[in-house]
């Protein structure tokens, strides 16, 4: 077997493994939302309309100009045509969630494949694999992509389109030129903090096209704004609405709890400890070779976008998502060059994928930046999987049995933070029995007209939503 094939080989080996527990773990996870990530489901389940309905046509629409919301729809759009490919029903389903899992695969192969340009030729598959596996390490990385959330779609879209850029730098050409502008089309169509995290690096990139760059870059530019100028048109005034929102966010803390904010994000919950001592080690070996090449691009990775973010008062942790694969390239050179420092890195790294696989089943401290600056419920995404899901499948099976009609929340139950970032327990409700195949109101108006009548609280029913402290009870209207 030759040293290609064989490296080739381990990828897979990694793939199938990681793919094997992180599936596990999503089939394992019960969770009721987060509030951000129903969000998102439900600006899927639109789409899964429009392919329901057989409207190619409405799905494109809703893709290209539709107005959503705050955000564009690229996210959603694949969210649900996956969901439509599995024939709808719950969200919560293994099989429609995995399609989030698919997010990190392809960041790590672009990360990769960019990885292999910054080695020697001698060592080019070996950091190809070193930079696949770190990526897969990521800890914000790993619990982003386990949930309904566009930053794990971003990585994926930040990764490619600095591919893509390398491949146009190499060999320029119309058809590579076309390509790169697709790629950062479809990013602009991903989230707005696309433009931010690709900005420095690419240019970064791209300034080595010399003369060709402006008839390249031209055509770069046309091809982008054919696949999201219509919907970026379209939904302008709502977009310098939201801008202006998130530059008008009124957090206290002063400015040098603004400074640190992503440096300890990254450090803590991004990186994590081992992947964080392996990139300092890195980055003081590579300073002191010749070739600096890929320092210098793994910098303008990362801290270019840490700076523009810094800048931005509104912030949350998961927005660093995009930036963090760029370590990877920074230790696979070191692993290229380290000599008898190997040792040290495989430590590191074996302590890496140790740490996200403790994460994902035991619960630890996450020691989260403080909370003058992000004044809303930590989001945390790297957690054991719950085998609770507040009650909703029991409720739903309970009512299959019955005949349609409105449900009155008569006491709801508000989810505290330290269970999970959402809206209260009856929001919930309806959109979990619409996708089970019930259509049913449910609401917390008494005066509305009702036919089953729920109660939460801490001691009424017989049903447990949530571990020993909270029950419910459901009967109809007409029982005392």
């Amino acid at each position: 077997m030759t040293e290609a094939s064989r490296h080739s080989s381990l990828i897979k080996i990694t793939t199938v493994i990681w793919l094997g527990l992180s599936v596990a773990w999503v089939d394992a996870d019960k969770l009721i939302r987060d509030g951000d990530e129903e969000g998102h489901v439900g600006a899927a389940e639109l789409f899964l309309g429009d392919l329901n309905t057989g409207s190619w046509l409405s799905f494109l629409e809703r893709l290209w100009i539709g107005p959503m919301g705050e955000y564009p729809q690229a996210f959603a759009a694949g969210v649900g045509a996956w969901w439509w490919a599995w024939d709808g029903g719950l969200p919560s389903a293994t099989a429609v969630r995995v399609i989030c899992l698919l997010s990190l695969l392809v960041t790590a192969f672009a990360t990769a494949r960019i990885a292999r340009r910054y080695v020697p030729n001698e060592s080019k598959d070996a950091g190809e694999l070193i930079a696949y596996i770190t990526v897969l390490s990521l800890p914000l990385g790993n619990g982003l992509t386990r949930h309904f959330m566009p930053e794990g779609a971003l990585m994926a879209a930040v990764a490619i389109a600095l591919l893509w850029a390398h491949r146009l730098v190499e060999r320029p050409s119309v058809s590579r030129a076309l390509q790169l502008g697709v790629v950062l089309g479809l990013g602009f169509l991903t989230k707005q903090t696309f433009a931010f995290l690709v900005a420095v690096p690419l240019l970064w990139v791209l300034r080595r096209l010399g003369r060709q760059s402006v008839a390249m870059l031209a055509l770069s530019v046309v091809a982008a704004s054919v696949i999201s100028g219509p919907w970026w048109a379209l939904n302008a005034a709502d977009q310098l609405s939201y801008g202006a929102n998130s530059l008008s966010n009124s957090a206290a803390g002063g400015v040098w709890a603004h400074l640190v904010y992503y440096p300890h994000v990254l450090l803590v919950l991004g990186l994590g400890p081992a992947l964080a001592l392996s990139s300092v080690f890195a980055g003081q070996s590579l300073r002191k070779q010749s070739d600096q090449r890929g320092w210098i691009f793994g910098l303008m990775w990362l801290i270019g976008g840490l700076i523009i973010l810094t800048l931005i008062p509104k912030k949350y942790p998961r927005l660093i998502a995009p930036l963090t694969p760029a370590i990877g390239i920074w230790i696979a050179m070191a692993w290229a060059r380290a000599g008898g420092r190997r040792m040290a890195l495989s430590g590191l790294g074996i302590g890496a994928i140790l740490s996200v696989i403790w994460a994902s089943v035991s619960t630890n401290p996450h020691f989260l930046p403080e909370k003058t600056v992000d004044l809303g419920c930590p989001q945390i995404w790297l957690r054991p999987p719950a085998q609770d899901d507040h009650g909703l499948s029991t409720v739903q099976q309970t009512l299959s049995s019955q005949p349609n009609g409105a449900i009155f929340v008569e006491q709801d139950y508000e989810i505290p933070c330290a269970i999970q970032t959402t809206h209260n327990w009856s929001t919930h409700l309806s959109p979990y029995l619409r996708r089970s195949g019930q259509e049913r109101d449910v609401h917390t108006d008494e005066n509305k007209t009702h036919d089953f009548i729920i109660r939460v609280g801490p001691t009424e029913g017989t049903i447990p939503i949530w571990e020993d402290s909270v029950h419910m009870s459901i009967r109809d209207r007409l029982t005392p």
